[in-house]
């Protein structure tokens, strides 16, 4: 089970797809998610930022989903893959 709604990373996907945060984003967009959820307790900064470096990284394990491409500094966005209506 996540531990944040249907898990974080895919969390944000729906708020991407959603219009509440728009592209590129950072760690500061996914806690405005955070926020707007009200998951209580928070994730730690370094789970954030380690979700959206996993999530973005062809080398992380195989079976853990790859919905981001890094633009660097920080900054993501979806694959085009994980865009549209069915991923809100």
């Amino acid at each position: 089970m996540a531990k944040y709604g249907r898990g974080l990373n895919r969390e944000l996907v729906a708020a991407v797809n959603s219009g509440i945060v728009s592209e590129p984003f950072t760690v500061s967009d996914v806690r405005k998610v955070i926020r707007e959820k009200g998951w209580k307790p928070e994730p730690p900064e370094k789970y954030v930022v380690v979700a959206l470096s996993n999530g973005a990284s062809e080398d992380h394990s195989y079976t853990y989903k790859k919905y981001f491409r890094s633009l660097g500094d920080g900054r993501y966005m979806l694959r085009p893959e994980f865009k549209g209506k069915r991923w809100k």
